[in-house]
């Protein structure tokens, strides 16, 4: 099975690179490919401002009812670009023919353009290969990456594609109660955080896909969910309490949470070689230091690093180690910034370059969880 990712403009690219990367970190007989430079955009006559009246309208698919205690403030009424289902699914249709993709394979657009049915995401019932998901607003419900529940639905949508015949299929069979299924229908969009939290399928519908699915595709996207799930936790700060993860650096210097879910930590090459520094002094380093550890930074970031010359890669070292300047600094704020997006503030402390200003800064962590395969 292939599902061809494409986004609209507005859609943050780096957004849209965690979402391929959450869905590629699980191995298996789903493909999910993307061309990074390739962007739809909805021409002015194809949106429209909507007005959302008050709080109820914004959370709710199709009437409104219920409030909740939300995540992000909302300023009501409000109005935002929105288009029909149908200019959604022709934005895919256009893709899918100019790029040839045949019919079987699932062409899903991520976009920040809101639909008047307020939906997170839907299947084209004409052509249940084409599907939206709507990537704006989730921090309205959610207190982690956007990533997160964007990835998810497009695990849901290739699972509904397999168990239901159609949107009156759908609409009939699917749970209008939420149970922390992946077809909880969620008309109080607010639900979805339970099914988000249990990263599960019930077992009428995980039998209903069976008959529809191969096994290992099945299994494949469980597995995802499940990942999911487990990461979606640690970004929420909800397992702040967990032991400590051993800390795994691969041959390729790549570096891993494996007893958080594998989480992979992904920092730049010049913050990596800061980082593997810190890490190879215990006893921390003051930040004015930095110049004297210049050679062991040149031969770590030449280890990391295939981009430029080594003359080229002596600059950045020397920029960074400069007093005079933050480079370093910002560095450090980054890598804070990754740990705690990964597993929350709480479990992030101890992974992370820290040190009050003028003394030393240092990784307040157990070398002994530290393991590599060099």
């Amino acid at each position: 099975m292939k599902v061809h990712l494409l986004k609209s403009i507005e859609v943050d690219t780096a957004l849209f690179t965690k979402v391929v990367d959450f869905l590629q970190s699980i191995p298996g007989p789903i493909q999910f490919v993307f061309d990074i430079h390739a962007t739809t955009y909805f021409e002015d006559e194809e949106v429209f401002m909507y007005q959302i009246r008050d709080k109820e309208h914004f959370e709710k698919k199709i009437t409104p009812h219920v409030s909740v205690n939300n995540c992000k403030v909302m300023d009501f009424p409000m109005e935002r670009e929105t288009t029909t289902w149908g200019g959604l699914f022709k934005k895919a249709s256009q893709y899918r023919k100019e790029n040839n993709i045949p019919n079987d394979e699932f062409v899903i657009l991520l976009t920040d353009i809101a639909n008047k049915e307020n939906w997170f995401a839907a299947l084209d019932e004409k052509m249940p290969y084409n599907g939206f998901i709507h990537t704006d607003d989730w921090d309205y419900y959610i207190k982690c990456s956007a990533a997160f529940p964007i990835a998810y639905e497009v695990i849901a949508l290739i699972l509904q594609k397999h168990m239901f015949d159609g949107l009156y299929d759908l609409r009939t069979k699917i749970h209008q109660s939420p149970i922390g299924c992946v077809n909880d229908f969620c008309l109080h969009k607010n639900e979805i955080i339970l099914k988000l939290r249990t990263g599960d399928v019930c077992e009428e519908c995980i039998e209903r896909a069976a008959e529809k699915i191969s096994l290992p595709e099945l299994h494949h996207s469980l597995q995802i969910m499940s990942s999911l799930r487990e990461k979606m936790l640690f970004a929420q700060n909800l397992k702040r309490y967990s032991p400590l993860s051993k800390l795994y650096i691969n041959k390729k210097n790549k570096i891993y949470l494996p007893d958080f879910g594998n989480i992979e930590i992904k920092l730049r090459p010049l913050e990596k070689a800061l980082y593997f520094l810190f890490l190879r002094h215990p006893e921390g380093l003051f930040h004015s230091s930095l110049s004297e550890h210049r050679k062991e930074l040149y031969e770590i970031y030449a280890s990391i690093s295939t981009m430029g010359d080594l003359a080229e890669m002596k600059v950045r070292i020397d920029d960074m180690v400069n007093t005079l300047n933050d480079s370093a600094s910002q560095k450090m704020s980054r890598i804070k910034r990754v740990f705690e997006e990964a597993i929350g503030p709480d479990l992030a402390k101890h992974y992370y370059i820290k040190g009050e200003s003028g003394q030393k800064k240092g990784i307040d962590f157990d070398r002994s969880l530290l393991k590599t395969s060099k």
